[in-house]
């Protein structure tokens, strides 16, 4: 299943149905918040990417001198242009940990009869909001409310994302090879 994950068009709210089959709109629902879930996961690729291609210049190492006077100097080695990801600097990435959403609405048992009377469906439970917006037109004292509570939680990021990082410091293994030449020699 493919999501249309292009943005919308808010001001176009589409035409309003005087209901629909209470399982439609449960699983309209999950595919809402699979839908959302997509759109975050995405984001944060997105935001990965652009954390992978900007790049900034970093100085890896600054040498602190004091001499036998007291006096403090300072020297470092030369910039060296890294990606903020190789920094360490990572996408948050949130899930959807809980999606609630109440409707107040008519629910019925409908069942689809044909011209002779005949059956032609099971019985389907049926929900409408049409009834009680006309109960709000004529202003009567009915409680109508929609109510949608989404909650998001942080969750690490997938595993292949956290690259361990070697150091192969040259210089050092070079300068121990050596010394240890010396002695031996």
């Amino acid at each position: 299943m493919a999501f249309n994950l292009t943005p919308r068009n808010i001001n176009n709210s589409g035409q309003e149905l005087a209901g629909a089959a209470l399982g439609d709109l449960i699983t309209q629902l999950a595919e809402s918040v699979a839908e959302g879930q997509a759109r975050l996961d995405l984001s944060s690729a997105q935001v990965l990417q652009e954390l992978a291609e900007t790049r900034v210049a970093v100085v890896p190492r600054i040498q602190q001198t004091v001499s036998e006077s007291g006096d403090v100097s300072y020297e470092q080695s030369p910039p060296v242009e890294v990606s903020l990801l190789e920094l360490g600097v990572l996408p948050t990435f949130f899930a959807f940990s809980e999606a609630t959403v109440e409707v107040a609405m008519d629910l019925k048992v409908v069942e689809e009869v044909d011209t002779s009377g005949t059956v032609k469906s099971k019985p389907l439970l049926y929900a409408a909001t049409k009834a009680l917006q006309t109960q709000r037109k004529l202003n009567r004292n009915v409680e109508i409310s929609t109510k949608m509570k989404v909650k998001l939680t942080p969750v690490p990021p997938p595993s292949r994302l956290n690259v361990a990082l070697d150091v192969i410091n040259q210089t050092e293994s070079t300068t121990t090879a050596e010394a240890g030449e010396e002695t031996n020699g």
